[in-house]
């Protein structure tokens, strides 16, 4: 079908009922047969909305009136909701937003993965689904004479100056107030991306959820800064609960938030985080969990579904700093932790001998050459967990993981589009989704995490 053929044209205004929601958190509905997706429109209502983009199979469009409201939705408490799109459900209920997650999983898995009949368990919510973030990460703008701190608006590097989030810790919005109060102190240039010059790029506040404690992260260039030993102890002048201010440089124009050096401004170069009986050091720049109440809730279903006698050789695969090899080793003969990320397996190693564990390993590389490799020393796991970034798992991993021949997978996963392709490549190499357990880790927003049990069936290739 042509563009002339198409139902509806950039800048038509339409009528339509919304009778899904995509797994952007956008509303779906159909104009003469054709898809629309509009954010912030809800199932069970009829809206209009203008065609803002136009694609051969689907539009785009813009809310511009309810006609007639749905009963689940409620006022977003944000004053930003619609311009910054960092919390895209906030415009529905609680209930609905997790009845959206498990229908989100469970397409997925349907219709990528063409798995058939898998049982998708309710997700599981929040007693309070609010400011439970632990971590927040900030840009830099200026507006007028003023430096502002904010967040990218959906899809944009166009920041949204606002300090106050309600998907944050209060205390962390506390200390990005000060911040921003001490960047005009101290007049310091915001980075532009155009020209690529100007000092400070973002900034990242993190908290450690059991004891309160804080740490500020000052991503900069590699400018002449002769202001911050002065603005560093302004922190805990002030919020004595800010044990911790380093400044990261980062001279790349594009690329990861932070770069390869670490400097210590103020107190202590970690914070230290608890979830259950562990403590885990938590550096700079390595990657934690942004939920601690849910991620126990997490690592509670992945202990569960391994179903570790002390008898097992463990493998988790992308393991970061850790914290599902630390949760499990207690329950198993051998736990071996595989990360890419070089920092990240030092700072594994450090929260094993924090917390006394003395049957873990932590091996640096790429998870697609070290498998093959442990495979070819002759070990074999009875369970390998996988928890991989967004993208998914390599193939070379997939493959080497069923040549290993688990009993057990464990696969956790933060986007149920590619949770669903790996989990249809390894029910060809005789692996069995058993069950799938969502777990909102990010209330308000469109993401989910999900863990799968997959069971070895023997029936590889069938």
């Amino acid at each position: 079908m042509s563009k002339r053929e198409l139902p509806v044209a950039e800048g038509q205004e339409v009528e339509l009922a919304i009778t899904g929601v995509n797994h952007r958190g956008e509303g779906v509905g159909r104009y003469n047969g054709f898809t629309l997706f509009v954010p912030r429109s809800i199932p069970g209502e009829t809206i209009r909305a203008r065609v803002t983009e136009l694609k051969k199979n689907y539009a785009g469009a813009e809310l511009l009136q309810v006609v007639q409201a749905s009963e689940r939705r409620v006022s977003p408490g944000c004053p930003v909701f619609e311009s910054c799109g960092g919390s895209q459900l906030q415009h529905m209920d609680y209930a609905l937003q997790l009845e959206t997650k498990t229908r989100q999983v469970a397409d997925a898995v349907k219709r990528i993965g063409k798995l058939g009949e898998i049982t998708v368990h309710p997700t599981l919510g929040m007693a309070q689904p609010w400011h439970y973030r632990n971590k927040a990460q900030y840009q830099i703008t200026r507006v007028g004479d003023k430096i502002k701190m904010g967040f990218y608006e959906e899809e944009t590097h166009h920041v949204v100056p606002v300090t106050k989030c309600l998907l944050l810790d209060r205390q962390i919005t506390e200390v990005a107030v000060l911040t921003e109060e001490l960047l005009n102190k101290y007049q310091l240039e915001a980075y532009d991306r155009g020209t690529g010059k100007g000092l400070l790029r973002h900034v990242v506040i993190r908290k450690a959820w059991h004891s309160g404690n804080l740490m500020v992260v000052l991503v900069t260039t590699s400018g002449d800064f002769p202001q911050q030993q002065q603005l560093a102890g302004e922190y805990q002048d002030k919020i004595p609960t800010v044990v911790s201010v380093v400044r990261n440089i980062n001279d790349r124009p594009q690329g990861p938030v932070f770069g390869r050096e670490t400097r210590l401004l103020a107190g202590q170069e970690t914070i230290i985080e608890q979830i259950g009986e562990l403590e885990f050091e938590i550096s700079p720049t390595s990657f934690f969990q942004v939920n601690p109440v849910q991620m126990a809730v997490l690592y509670e279903k992945v202990r569960e579904y391994a179903a570790l006698t002390g008898r097992e050789t463990v493998l988790d695969v992308y393991c970061g700093i850790g914290t599902i090899t630390l949760f499990l080793a207690d329950q198993a003969r051998r736990v071996i932790g595989l990360e890419i990320h070089q920092q990240a397996v030092v700072d594994a190693a450090a929260n094993a001998e924090l917390n006394g564990v003395d049957n873990t390993e932590f091996i640096a590389g790429s998870a697609e050459e070290l498998l093959p490799d442990l495979t070819g020393q002759g070990i074999r796991a009875d369970v390998v967990v996988v928890d991989p970034p967004r993208k998914g798992v390599d193939k070379k991993a997939l493959q080497a993981i069923a040549d290993m021949a688990p009993q057990r997978i464990i696969y956790v996963s933060c986007d149920p589009a590619s949770m669903a392709r790996d989990l249809e490549v390894l029910s060809h190499q005789g692996y069995r989704a058993v069950e799938i357990q969502p777990v909102d880790m990010f209330p308000q927003t469109s993401h989910v995490e999900s863990i799968v049990l997959m069971t070895n069936s023997g029936l590889k290739g069938k």
